[in-house]
């Protein structure tokens, strides 16, 4: 199956833009403006995980020692909410 590529002005563009976009999907597609060729193209974008398994950031953020000791002391502490 060979498609043709068709180059199209700003102004198919506008009036047409759903019929491109879903031609888009098949071969891309190009359109002039200014003197300047476009091409419009179905791409996948990369999937980044939603949530980072926990420690994720650890080598990122290094906490100095006094800080480390400081909030595993502070960790063993029950917590009270004053009203």
């Amino acid at each position: 199956m060979s498609a043709t590529a068709t180059i199209l002005q700003t102004s198919d563009l506008k009036k047409r833009a759903g019929k491109i976009l879903d031609a888009a999907r098949r071969v891309p597609q190009f359109i002039i403006r200014g003197g300047r060729l476009f091409k419009i193209t179905l791409t996948e974008l990369p999937v980044a995980p939603q949530n980072p398994p926990p420690g994720y950031f650890n080598d990122c953020y290094p906490l100095p020692d006094s800080r480390r000791k400081l909030e595993e002391k502070f960790s063993r502490l029950p917590q009270v909410i004053d009203r």
